[in-house]
């Protein structure tokens, strides 16, 4: 059995330029919710520099601990994963949701957290599991992840609930489960979600206008234009209202921004656009998808089942999030409680995409090990 690498050798075998980029994207988005917080009582830059560097403090502290330690107590992260969201239910604060709770002076986002958790509990659950064409060896996952799904629905956070279920089929998709199965689980999905949309009592009243919106841009509908349809339309502008190099940080860009609702946080995207143009759009694009190919490099390098299914994990949670959230922001896709990935304002998100990132920098710094000819042989 292969030695356990001393602190030293994981600190010099991880990948710096991975976690460079992580800290480049966030030192972006202090600047944008600076910029976007302008003339608010609070100050949302300095409040996210905070997170940065609290971040940055436990995307370390992770590197430090093996991460085969962290899948062996999976369970354990599970269960205290679940046990917050059943804490939020009873004494969760916020706007439409009740999605925050107050622990030691902190406002914490769990299902922020869960989402790590799920990736950590399936890889260790199915790191080592046989014979994954039968759909009865999906029980135990799915079951794992329906759980968490119905508690944060309940919450009720209809878009952070469903994010679970990408998650899912990326780490059942690097599990080996066949493609078949795959589709069945998708197609199962997409039925729920209809029978969302038709069963009465199952949406709340603004998550059914959410999806009003979206389906009717552009209508005159008095409600919808006083909702969720007037701030799609808003973030659009801001958008298409930033020249090619942008308006910069100074007055046309917090003129262009002042009637934005939420433009620290799921709407910084439209802020960054306006304020950095087309040009700036384009680099942060690059940016993301640097940072998603070296998820993705670290995936594939690595051998060991549970590695690699963290990092397919993890890649997932960045890939969606990011894709969701400016899809949303443009019009694409329906407005969802989805953060942009180390740009938005939000502690429990920033600091989940801190955790996430030293799980990967922590898989990539292990050794390779082959357990057998091809993967999860």
């Amino acid at each position: 059995m292969e030695r356990e690498l001393t602190l030293g050798e994981r600190f010099k075998r991880a990948d710096w330029g991975l976690l460079a980029l992580g800290l480049l994207l966030s030192l972006l988005g202090v600047v944008v919710v600076g910029a976007a917080s302008a003339g608010q009582s609070t100050d949302f830059g300095a409040l996210q520099l905070r997170w940065v560097v609290i971040g940055l403090a436990a995307c370390l502290l992770v590197l430090a601990v093996p991460y085969r330690r962290v899948v062996e107590l999976r369970y354990l992260w599970y269960g205290l994963g679940l046990l917050l969201l059943v804490l939020v239910l009873f004494v969760g604060r916020g706007k439409s949701a009740g999605r925050w709770i107050e622990l030691a002076g902190f406002r914490l986002q769990p299902s922020e957290l869960m989402k790590l958790i799920m990736v950590v509990t399936l890889a260790g659950t199915l790191r080592y599991e046989q014979g994954f064409a039968r759909e009865r060896h999906l029980t135990l996952p799915l079951l794992l992840t329906l759980v968490p799904v119905l508690l944060v629905m309940k919450q009720p956070d209809l878009g952070t609930g469903l994010m679970f279920l990408p998650l899912l089929l990326a780490v059942l998709y690097a599990a080996g489960v066949r493609g078949r199965s795959l589709a069945a689980l998708v197609v199962a999905g997409m039925v729920c979600l209809v029978a969302l949309w038709f069963i009465p009592g199952l949406l709340h009243g603004y998550q059914r206008t959410r999806l009003e919106a979206f389906l009717r841009q552009g209508s005159d509908d008095p409600l919808l234009l006083r909702s969720y349809n007037l701030q799609i339309h808003q973030s659009k502008t801001v958008v298409g209202t930033g020249p090619l190099f942008g308006n910069g940080l100074g007055e046309e860009t917090q003129e262009a921004i002042a009637g934005l609702p939420e433009r620290h946080s799921d709407f910084a995207f439209p802020v960054f656009a306006n304020a950095f143009g087309l040009a700036g759009v384009s680099v942060l694009l690059l940016l993301y998808l640097l940072f998603l190919w070296l998820l993705l490099r670290t995936a594939l390098r690595v051998r060991e089942p549970s590695g690699r299914l963290l990092a397919v994990g993890v890649w997932a949670l960045f890939a969606v999030q990011a894709l969701v959230n400016m899809a949303m922001t443009l019009g694409l896709l329906p407005i969802v409680g989805m953060p942009l990935p180390f740009i938005s304002y939000g502690g429990s998100s920033l600091l989940t995409s801190f955790l996430a990132l030293g799980l990967v920098l922590n898989v990539g710094a292990e050794r390779a090990v082959e357990f057998g000819r091809s993967d999860f042989e």
